[in-house]
This record gives C-alpha cells, sequence and structure tokens, in this order.
C-alpha cells in the first residue's frame, strides 16, 4: 500500500509541478538571467569606454551623436481623437489595418487592428494598438535620421505627402526639406497583412559633406493594462546575432536613470515590444549591421519605454544622396504569418515573437495539429475534441495496458486484504508478500499510473497553445461558449447569471469544471479502491481540487480533460466487460 500511496501523492505532485514550472522557476530564472546580462553588458562597455548614440535624450548633440528631438510626458493625458487632430494626416486603409500616419513628425502612431475587437460585446471597439503621443497610452513608431553638421527632421517637422492615402499594396511618399540645402524622402509601404516597409533618403544639395545615420525607434508610455505576469513574456524583446533575448518592465525599472541594454547585430534581426497577442517590431536592413537599444525614462505617469535600432555613421559628401530601407511589423502575432515573414521574407526568429515557452518541442506540433484539425472542422472546439481523440488512440497500447493492470489489481483485492489480515501491522512482512503475490500474477502496479502522467505533458503544451496563440482568442463552440481561450462563463456559485453578481477568483466556479470533476471521480470509481486511509481520502479530493484549479483554466483546457476522461470511462468499462468473461487471474485461487 505504500506504493499505491505514493503513486497518488506523485499524480497531484506532477500535475503542480507542471503547471507551477512557470511560474515559480522558470520565470525567476530568467530574470535573473536577464538582469546579469544586463550588468555584464553596462559593464563591458564601459571598460570599452563605449559610448552609444543616445536618442533619449535633447541635450547639446555633440560628433558621433545622433540628432533627436525628446517629446516630453503630459502629465494630463488628451483625449485620443483630440490628439489624432493635432497634426495633419495620411489615411492608412487596409484588410486587417485602418489608421493614419502623422505629417508632423511623420510617425506611425495611429493603428487599430479591424480583425480584433476589445472584447467579445456587440459594441465593443477595434482593438488600438498604436496611439499618438499626448494620451494616456501614447505608443508610437518613428522612422527617422541623425545628421552631424546640419539641421534634420524632429518630432515638430511638418511633411508633405504625395497621396492623401496609403493602401495595401500600395506606397505614400513623404518630403520634408531642412532649407539649408538638405532634402530628405521617405516612402512608405503596406502588404497586405501588417508589414510596412520604408525607404528613406536623404540628399546633400549643400557645398559641404555631412554625416547620417537612419535610425528608427518604438516609444511606449506606460504598461499595458492586465498584463499576464510570469505566464508569458510581454514587454521589449529583440532577435540579434545571439537569439531571442527579452526584457521586463520591472527589470528595465531596475536601470540606472541613464542606462540602457545594448548589443550589435551583424546577421540581421529585429527589435520590438510584444504583447500577449500583439508585436509591434522594427526590421532593419538585414543586410547591414546594426545597434540596438532597449531602456526605460521616467517615473509614474511619465514612465517611457524605448526601443531602438541604429545604423552606423555614414560620410555623404556634397550633391550626393543616400539611402537605406527598413521594415516594421505592427499587427496581431498570428502563428502562420509569423512563420510566413520567418522562413520567406528573411526575418530572424520573428515567429519566436510568440512565447512558446521552454517545451516549444511539444507546444509547437500541438498547435498546428490543432490548426490542421480546424481547418478540417470549421471549429477550434471540435478540433479540441478531435486532437484528444487522436491522443487516446495513440497512447490506446499503454492505456489499455494501464487499464489492464488495474483491473487485474481490482480483482486481487480480495487476495490483498487478506494478506493484509495474516501480517498485521508487520509492514515490511506485507511489504514482502505483496511483492510476491505482484509477481506471481504477473501484475505491475506501476503501469496503472501510465495513461495519466502521459497526458500530463500534452495537457501542459495545450494550456500553453490555447493561452498564448491569437488563433484561439475569442473562438466559439457551442451554446454558451464563446471564447476557447477564457474561462467558463456559466456560473453555478451566480446561478448561470441569475444573481446580478460577478463572482471572482475560485468563486468563479464553472459548469463544465464541475462536470470534468464528475467524470474523473467516476473514473477514479472504476479503479480498485484501496484499504489505505490516506490513499482513500486523496481520491475522494483530487477531483474536488482539479475542479476548482481547472476553474481558472481556459474552458478549451477543461474540455480536453473532459473528454479524455469520458473516453478513458468507456475504455475502461469494455476492458472491464472483458476481464468478467475471462477467468484467470482466478477468481477460484
Amino acid at each position: 500500500m505504500e506504493d499505491n500511496r505514493n503513486f497518488m501523492i506523485a499524480i497531484a505532485l506532477t500535475m503542480a509541478i507542471l503547471l507551477g514550472y512557470t511560474y515559480f522557476y522558470d520565470a525567476p530564472l530568467q530574470q535573473e538571467a536577464e538582469q546579469t546580462r544586463q550588468e555584464q553588458r553596462i559593464a563591458e562597455a564601459k571598460e570599452k569606454g563605449e559610448e552609444l548614440p543616445d536618442f533619449g535624450s535633447a541635450e547639446n548633440i555633440s560628433e558621433g551623436t545622433p540628432r533627436y528631438n525628446q517629446d516630453g510626458g503630459m502629465s494630463i493625458a488628451i483625449d485620443r481623437d483630440d490628439a489624432l487632430q493635432s497634426s495633419p494626416r495620411i489615411s492608412i486603409i487596409s484588410p486587417h489595418l485602418k489608421g493614419s500616419i502623422a505629417l508632423k513628425g511623420a510617425r506611425i502612431d495611429d493603428l487599430t487592428l479591424s480583425d480584433y475587437k476589445e472584447t467579445l460585446d456587440e459594441d465593443s471597439k477595434d482593438v488600438a494598438l498604436l496611439n499618438p503621443t499626448g494620451t494616456d497610452q501614447a505608443y508610437f513608431v518613428d522612422f527617422n535620421w541623425g545628421i552631424n553638421g546640419a539641421k534634420g527632421p524632429d518630432a515638430d517637422s511638418v511633411w508633405t505627402a504625395d497621396n492623401v492615402v496609403l493602401e495595401a499594396g500600395g506606397e505614400v511618399t513623404l518630403t520634408w526639406d531642412n532649407g539649408e540645402g538638405l532634402l530628405f524622402n521617405r516612402t512608405i509601404g503596406l502588404d497586405q497583412d501588417y508589414m510596412f516597409s520604408v525607404t528613406q533618403k536623404v540628399t546633400n544639395r549643400m557645398d559641404v559633406p555631412v554625416k547620417v545615420a537612419q535610425y528608427g525607434r518604438i516609444v511606449r508610455k506606460g504598461r499595458p493594462g492586465g498584463m499576464s505576469l510570469y505566464i508569458l513574456h510581454e514587454g521589449p524583446m529583440w532577435s540579434l546575432d545571439e537569439g531571442i533575448e527579452e526584457f521586463t518592465y520591472s527589470n528595465l525599472e531596475d536601470l540606472g536613470r541613464t542606462e540602457k541594454n545594448t548589443a550589435k547585430s551583424t546577421d540581421g534581426g529585429w527589435v520590438g515590444i510584444t504583447d500577449k497577442y500583439w508585436l509591434v517590431a522594427l526590421i532593419p536592413d538585414s543586410k547591414k549591421d546594426f545597434s540596438a537599444e532597449i531602456y526605460r525614462r521616467g517615473d509614474g505617469a511619465n514612465e517611457t519605454f524605448y526601443a531602438n535600432y541604429f545604423h552606423n555613421w555614414t560620410a555623404l559628401p556634397a550633391g550626393d544622396s543616400y539611402e537605406e530601407k527598413s521594415r516594421l511589423f505592427a499587427g496581431a502575432k498570428r502563428v502562420s504569418l509569423l512563420d510566413h515573414y520567418t522562413e520567406t521574407q528573411n526575418v530572424k526568429m520573428l515567429n519566436y515573437a510568440i512565447d512558446w515557452g521552454m517545451f516549444d518541442f511539444l507546444t509547437k506540433p500541438i498547435f498546428y495539429l490543432l490548426e490542421f484539425l480546424y481547418k478540417f472542422s470549421g471549429n477550434f472546439g471540435v478540433a479540441i475534441l478531435l486532437l484528444t481523440a487522436i491522443v487516446k488512440l495513440a497512447l490506446f497500447p499503454i492505456a489499455n495496458k494501464g487499464y489492464k493492470s488495474m483491473n487485474k489489481m481490482k480483482i486481487l483485492q480480495p487476495k490483498m486484504q487478506a494478506l493484509k489480515e495474516q501480517c498485521g501491522d508487520d509492514k515490511a512482512k506485507l511489504q514482502k508478500a505483496t511483492m510476491a503475490l505482484y509477481k506471481k500474477e504477473k501484475v505491475n502496479p506501476v503501469t496503472g499510473c501510465l495513461p495519466i502522467f502521459l497526458q500530463f505533458p500534452v495537457f501542459f503544451a495545450l494550456y500553453k497553445v490555447l493561452y498564448v496563440t491569437i488563433d484561439m482568442r475569442h473562438a466559439p463552440f457551442v451554446a454558451w461558449i464563446k471564447d476557447l481561450s477564457a474561462p467558463d462563463t456559466m456560473l453555478v456559485t451566480n446561478l448561470f447569471g441569475l444573481i446580478p453578481w460577478e463572482p471572482t477568483g475560485f468563486l468563479a466556479l464553472g459548469i463544465l469544471p464541475i462536470f470534468m470533476g464528475f467524470t474523473m471521480w467516476l473514473q477514479m470509481q472504476m479503479n480498485p479502491s484501496s484499504g489505505d486511509p490516506l490513499q482513500r481520502k486523496i481520491m475522494l479530493f483530487m477531483p474536488i481540487i482539479f475542479t476548482f484549479m481547472l476553474s481558472q483554466f481556459s474552458v478549451g483546457l477543461v474540455i480536453y480533460w473532459t473528454f479524455s476522461n469520458i473516453l478513458g470511462i468507456l475504455q475502461q468499462w469494455v476492458l472491464m466487460r472483458r476481464q468478467e468473461q475471462v477467468p484467470a487471474i482466478e477468481k477460484a485461487d
């Protein structure tokens, strides 16, 4: 019985370990590693005496530092519509995006995602991704030039445009003249999805040479609401020569007032800011070296985060022109779309803007299988049911062996009870006699745990898929289930909405988690009962614990676990019927 007791405890601990790994171990470890990397970079930069161009300062410009006018944070935010009226604009019209480009500063600062609503309410607004400066959630992209030896464009420069609309598949060219002999052209294009192309050109019509350095920056005021702590990464990140590196908002807060995270790339990459479902990423020309920096400035209402890249200084002789190209991704993190840009447009590891986690070798295949089943069935809920059946089928040989072992254990219960009476309180003797009985009847009690243990990795991978992929966001199933990525909304604790109360936490107990708990209890009742009081208590409370625990998880995960229980019950019932017809282990002994 000691083995059985340990087995049941191991089941509960395994679930806790798999679901709590990211929260209690991986996230603190990643934060510690990130902080170490930050300290090493800062120390190395100080040792080498390196000074990187400062895009976050309005100090006087000196040799080697691009010119940039810093936006002062506003303590009183203004309405978004009022902010949009503060500059003449070019409209953006595409199948998936709508918004505008401000001609004052030539910023991309107004983007909403036409395919995604903030909530499931019928009157919900489209998700606003980028917002103009002056609003409480200012979030914009700025491409520009550092100029040494002349005046360059800044936040107050008003550009002219050759068109009033930027359509998907089209381009618009902006122009600004500094009045001293430098002419700036910026051609912005947009594909059918979320990728902007930006070609910047500066022409030197002066009699003297100048130095130019092209750069791009993402500026975000404040932190997004409703962040998902530890479960996945939200915040600045980059993909450079050493791969993906993530920076949390709290880690950036720990940096000194003038410190920055900096790195260089010689093999392409990108730098950006990611949310759970959305990404804004600057993609410099992959054929040219560039430097990147991520940092935070300001406090409280003026807290602002920056993700920038910049190219090296280039000498521009009198009478010559210089041109550089870059791209901007601003939109939803659809898996197929990010894979497309990564594989066909040479955007290094853009598909890893989705936080697949350390078990991506399992999580990604589960997603691709689920996506395939969705295309086949037309409904992600049905796809989850089909996935459950496939997993059950794949594990059938092992599960079948496990269920047979449990059924044999059930038949052996009278003999085991007799051994317990014979051995009394002598646990060593009982253990030896029990092992001898197992050997004689060719029963392995550990085999019975395999069906449950083998489901945990799939369960964890599906949990991650439902949580981090936008494909599951607001995906309906049937009846009241309108969002498979959210917890069950049909709550028993408020009588399915009849009581005007919105329970939270463990009090938000839906009907599906309760049904899941019932199927779990029913399946356990089909297993051999134990004379061990501790094991019986664990068996009694496990369905209750799982019911409350899974009530906080996405309903898609509850559907998977419930249907898996139902299939397990059917499989075990068939085996029990067959066992009753075979007098082998020999009820006669």
